[in-house]
């Protein structure tokens, strides 16, 4: 089922009613939560710079970070950016889907989308409603994650609800987010494709696409400012992340927690220890972590197993969620 839930938070359930009535605030300058795979993004139409303007606002957002563009077919990449071979090989294996792909722009790109530079951040998202809204809005839109800026990223429109309540025109309510985790962004830079975020389209599936070189840039490269999402702090809960390596250093944080603080534990499986647990996986991760906040606990403890870290995606939100950084080694 599929429903807009308008700041009046009446609700609309019939699907193509809920697909015009996005489309048309969306034409007339509103904000509007939408779902797709990865995560609900809120979105406005790229032409209208006071809309896209009101998204920074809303969302508490710096000027400097990049939206991305959210587009619903492919032709439509060629209107914003020109692109080179291996993005266009990229695009034939991952659009559409949960890759993002950093481009030259061109002169029709507002410096709004862009924060400036000269380069647009493009994906087509693999969810079918998604497309539909971009349709019905009759241009493409731009979409960072519908939360308050520097918190988890929001998987359910109850997330956004609670974060924006009547601020923004409507949510449209697909159900929980299927993959739960933002798209993998990526730039290609001569011979060489850079993940500038790493997300749901791994690094060996994107070597497998190009047969060829792939790295990961860190937070201090030149490349990594062209990204949204990796300037500032972002995912992260009002409680205290502590990353554990081992059931040990757990164990000694919840011995040593003072008196009244309460703690949840995020785990791959369930640990020998005396301690509130929930399952972590890249698809929950942020909605554990609401939930943390919504019981008022004071740390929230994540045991970083070897599959744990060895999932980059993962690794990097809950690096960023914990910053400054503290890990129990």
């Amino acid at each position: 089922m599929v429903r807009v839930v308008t700041q009046h938070l009446d609700a609309c359930e019939d699907h193509d009613l809920a697909i015009r009535t996005a489309g048309q605030l969306l034409r007339d300058g509103e904000l509007v939560a939408i779902p797709t795979e990865t995560v609900y993004g809120l979105a406005a139409c790229i032409s209208n710079e006071e809309a896209l303007g009101r998204i920074f606002v809303v969302k508490g957002r710096p000027s400097d970070n990049p939206l991305i563009v959210h587009i619903a077919q492919l032709g439509q990449v060629d209107e914003l950016a020109t692109v080179d071979a291996t993005s266009r090989r990229l695009i034939d294996v991952f659009w559409p889907g949960a890759l993002t792909l950093v481009l030259p722009k061109r002169e029709n790109v507002g410096d709004r989308i862009t924060a400036g530079l000269d380069t647009v951040a493009i994906r087509l998202p693999s969810l079918a409603i998604t497309r539909e809204i971009i349709r019905a809005a009759g241009e493409p839109l731009a979409a960072p994650s519908a939360n308050t800026s520097g918190k988890p990223s929001a998987t359910t429109a109850q997330h956004v609800l609670s974060d924006f309540g009547g601020r923004i025109a409507a949510v449209v309510d697909a159900g929980p987010c299927v993959q739960g985790i933002e798209s993998t962004v990526v730039r290609v830079v001569g011979e060489r494709v850079i993940v500038l975020r790493p997300g749901s389209v791994t690094r060996a599936q994107l070597v497998s696409a190009i047969g060829g070189v792939v790295e990961l840039s860190g937070p201090e490269d030149a490349d990594s400012v062209t990204s949204p999402g990796t300037r500032h702090r972002h995912y992260a809960p009002q409680a205290t992340v502590v990353l554990c390596n081992t059931v040990e250093d757990i164990g000694k944080q919840v011995a040593t927690l003072p008196a009244g603080f309460t703690a949840v534990l995020l785990a791959v499986e369930r640990p020998a220890v005396d301690v509130e647990w929930r399952w972590l996986t890249s698809s929950t991760l942020y909605a554990e972590l609401r939930r943390a906040d919504d019981l008022h606990v004071n740390k929230i403890l994540v045991h970083c197993t070897a599959a744990v870290q060895l999932d980059e995606a993962l690794m990097n939100r809950l690096r960023k969620a914990s910053e400054p950084f503290i890990e129990s080694v």
